[in-house]
């Protein structure tokens, strides 16, 4: 992975840093032990030789001693400096870390409420879809119901012409019963029974004209609230077909929005996976830089030890002078 490259190279330059610090202590360390060598020598050769020789050996001694003490002394300090810039490094890394960590768990979250958020949009077009197929029932039933009330007008102007039909056939019954009476009064009394007959005609003729003008009445005002009704059955399609409408628009709508929202899942699946992958590395960067904290740490130790070693080399060299 790119993060995990990237923070061995950065632990390998960090590690480079302190290499020639190690190698100048093991120097140091060397030159030490060079030197105490020598002056168990300088013990023998001053049981040996002359008094002049060995002065000048032990000034010799004490300005090496010197220099290595000051070589010493600014090694220290570069190492304390660097010890310190480490220890700064590693909290820094230790905060990043915790901000990785940190990005990786929003990152997550993030994740979960877009899959929320799809499943909630997969819910919404399934309700839709649900919607529009009761839409479209809803649509064949309104026209069922606008098929069976125009056959029904169509069965009342039926019922209306046949009732215009008995109002006219009254009519005509009418005209004919009052001119049977009237050859009634004209046949003088062979004709009264006959009389009778067309008074009661006339009655019949009466009522049933009657009749019809009631059945006129009724087919009209079946008429209008089937006139009234149409309208309302028209006004029920066209708002189911608006309906519909508005559905097909959601759909299309909640698709568009379920489309975003996988975009998103993936993008924050992708994030997150980056995110882990960041906070791996930078966890790995953490525990090189406290290993490399820990040797800078043992390689001021060392050099303390090497600074007291030459200081006593020193006075030992000092002591030797004096006593020479």
């Amino acid at each position: 992975m790119p993060e995990l490259g990237w923070s061995a190279i950065v632990a390998n330059d960090i590690n480079n840093v302190f290499a020639p610090q190690r190698h100048l202590l093991l120097t140091l360390m060397s030159g030490v032990t060079t030197t105490v060598i020598i002056v168990s020598g300088i013990a023998i050769i001053f049981a040996r030789k002359a008094t002049q020789s060995v002065n000048k050996i032990v000034r010799t001694i004490a300005s090496s001693s010197a220099q290595i003490a000051v070589t010493v002394e600014q090694q220290e300090r570069t190492v304390i400096q660097q010890v310190s810039v480490v220890d700064r490094t590693a909290s820094t890394m230790e905060e990043l870390d915790a901000a990785s960590r940190a990005c990786a768990s929003q990152a997550e979250a993030a994740a979960a409420g877009a899959g929320q958020a799809l499943a909630l949009a997969a819910r919404g077009s399934r309700a839709v879809d649900n919607t529009l197929k009761e839409m479209a029932t809803l649509k064949q039933n309104v026209a069922a119901i606008q098929k069976q009330i125009l056959n029904l007008s169509a069965q009342t102007n039926g019922i209306g012409n046949i009732s215009s039909l008995v109002s006219d056939l009254a009519n005509q019954t009418n005209m004919l019963a009052l001119n049977a009476a009237v050859e009634a009064v004209r046949a003088g009394d062979s004709g009264k029974g006959f009389a009778v007959v067309a008074s009661e005609i006339r009655k019949l003729a009466d009522l049933s004209k009657e009749s019809a003008s009631k059945i006129n009445a009724l087919v009209k005002d079946i008429q209008i609230a089937i006139g009234s009704t149409a309208m309302v059955t028209e006004e029920g399609t066209q708002t189911v077909e608006q309906g519909v409408k508005i559905s097909l628009e959601t759909a299309e709508a909640f698709a568009g929005v379920s489309e975003a929202i996988d975009r998103i899942v993936l993008n924050s699946q992708q994030i997150l996976l980056t995110a882990k992958n960041q906070a791996i590395a930078v966890q790995d960067i953490v525990e090189s830089v406290n290993s490399l904290n820990l040797a800078a740490q043992e390689t001021a130790a060392g050099i303390s030890q090497v600074k007291l070693g030459t200081e006593q080399l020193n006075e030992a060299a000092k002591n030797l002078r004096a006593a020479v």
